[in-house]
């Protein structure tokens, strides 16, 4: 790892793939938040976060489908960048997320947004490429691995499916928004969590683009038994989030109590 001319990070993973932080990524997504039994998300988080409460005793997760079209300088066309930066080519990717609470001294519902830091704990990212799986475990720590995915962004919307057409472990259909009322240009600052090498790492992204927030009428979300259990939601979608042609800046992240 060392420093570049322009400020920035280089990163030689253990694939032989080299990427700088902050990453650039530019892809589409589609999303649907549920709810789920609090008691179960607390079960998967890590000492010092505690689950977002949306009502007594009900948390939520949130379940995303990503299809990237360029990681660092990595293009979908093929073609690099001629700056030293390869880059890893283009994948897909599936992140169950739980959101979380980081300082606050209460559990009532929607109270913790007053004296907490609100931002996702990654509880699984399954990925499509080994590449990938280097990158996020050997930087972050997120929790990825290699998995039979598919995502697709068309004229309807976005479509995820993980573990396979006859029996998928989750089934995701985001529908594109019928007008723009719901869609705009956004510029956020998010924050994940993850555990690397036994320390909660908190990790700043910068998102741009044209993303549609709101109802999630038409949205389609299955998932099977087993992690059905595991997070303890129902299948009743609150919030659908989407975006076609979204930018991001992943920094590298920061070991929580540095903070």
């Amino acid at each position: 790892m060392h420093c570049r001319s322009d400020g920035r990070t280089r990163v030689t993973l253990s694939t032989g793939h080299e990427i700088a932080l902050p990453l650039e990524l530019e892809f589409a997504l589609g999303g649907v938040t549920v709810p789920a039994r609090r008691d179960r998300l607390e079960a998967l988080l890590p000492p010092g976060l505690s689950a977002l409460a949306i009502a007594p005793g009900i948390g939520c997760v949130t379940f995303v489908g990503i299809q990237y079209h360029r990681v660092g300088s990595g293009r979908s066309d093929g073609e690099d960048a001629n700056d030293g930066e390869a880059g890893l080519e283009p994948y897909d990717e599936f992140a169950v997320i739980v959101p979380a609470v980081r300082g606050s001294r209460t559990a009532l519902p929607f109270a913790q947004l007053a004296d907490g830091e609100v931002s996702g704990y990654v509880h699984w990212l399954p990925v499509t490429t080994d590449a990938s799986v280097a990158l996020g475990r050997e930087i972050w720590g997120y929790p990825k691995e290699r998995a039979d995915i598919t995502v697709t962004d068309g004229p309807r919307g976005l479509r995820a499916v993980v573990g396979g057409t006859e029996t998928p472990t989750v089934r995701l259909e985001v529908p594109r928004p019928r007008t723009r009322a719901t869609t705009r240009d956004r510029d956020w600052t998010m924050w994940s969590y993850t555990t690397k090498d036994s320390d909660l790492l908190r990790t700043r992204a910068e998102i741009h683009g044209e993303i549609a927030l709101g109802s999630p009428i038409g949205t389609e979300l299955e998932i099977d038994s087993e992690l059905r259990a595991t997070l303890g939601c129902w299948n009743r979608p609150l919030a659908r989030l989407y975006g076609s042609r979204a930018r991001a800046r992943l920094h590298a992240g920061a070991p929580v109590d540095a903070l």
